[in-house]
């Protein structure tokens, strides 16, 4: 099921890029069901890899926090910057669409899960808070090309235009401390609960899953030369903030395999 997800997730990545590329069918339906696919990727993949409780943790912690500073922030404009959402995202809570903190959890574990293989720290119990520094990093490193992306597609109305691409700068202060909020209350937490017994899903899975949704703003001027300025630019950012994480991951697993091929031999 797990890998059926990623599949799934990646494919219809691929189709909703082909359309806005392209101009093809482009339903409005295909947006979230790309967010409760990758979500229910990063669950399944969580509960194996970190244990069932460390698992639903991060997932309690990272909903409750991000859907009640969001709600915050769209009610009084702190923490990230005056903004409202439109209709387009669905249903609300607080204020906020009931996707929104679906899509912070579907990109904090892959992001949390990448920052353990680049410092080698075990996933379900790392030693040093240098993991939350480093994920709530690649965390935003994503925001930097998907904020931007979203607004000028209408899912949300930032009502004070920042000199980012017109987002305030202090979203993303926001954002890395929403992150490092989350992952220190996790790590705080956990720390001392016992290792899970269960057998950890492969990492690559995980790298995978980042990659993807970094490739989407990638690829998309490629496909799409007379494509926005702005989607082009992001395009760019998406390369230098997302990619790389996933070199980084990738060249150290790599290497680990390399390692346990030697030590078999």
């Amino acid at each position: 099921m797990r890998r059926l997800l990623l599949i799934a997730f990646g494919a219809v990545t691929f189709y909703h890029l082909i359309a806005l590329a392209w101009g093809w069918p482009n339903p409005f339906w295909l947006m979230p069901l790309n967010t409760l696919l990758q979500w229910g990727f990063a669950l399944a993949h969580a509960l194996p890899t970190l244990g069932r409780h460390r698992a639903l943790l991060l997932l309690g912690l990272t909903f409750g926090i991000s859907l009640t500073l969001e709600a915050v922030g769209v009610a009084t404009g702190w923490i990230y910057g005056p903004y409202a959402y439109t209709e387009r995202l669905g249903p609300r809570l607080l204020s906020v669409p009931v996707l929104i903190p679906l899509a912070w959890f579907m990109m904090a574990y892959p992001a949390f899960l990448l920052a353990c293989i680049a410092l080698d720290e075990p996933p379900a119990s790392p030693r040093g808070w240098g993991v939350a520094v480093l994920a709530a990093m690649w965390m935003t490193g994503w925001d930097l090309a998907m904020d931007p992306a979203m607004a000028r597609r209408g899912f949300w109305v930032w009502q004070e235009a920042g000199p980012y691409f017109g987002v305030p700068v202090r979203n993303f202060i926001g954002w890395m401390v929403t992150m490092l909020l989350i992952y220190g209350l996790y790590l705080g937490i956990s720390r001392r609960w016992p290792s899970p017994a269960s057998v950890p899903a492969p990492m690559g899975e995980a790298v995978v899953a980042y990659a993807i949704a970094g490739a989407a703003f990638v690829f998309y001027p490629l496909l799409n030369p007379r494509a926005d300025p702005l989607m082009q630019a992001l395009g760019i950012v998406a390369f230098f903030t997302m990619g790389p994480p996933v070199w980084i991951a990738f060249l150290r697993l790599r290497a680990l395999r390399a390692g346990r091929r030697v030590l078999g031999a």
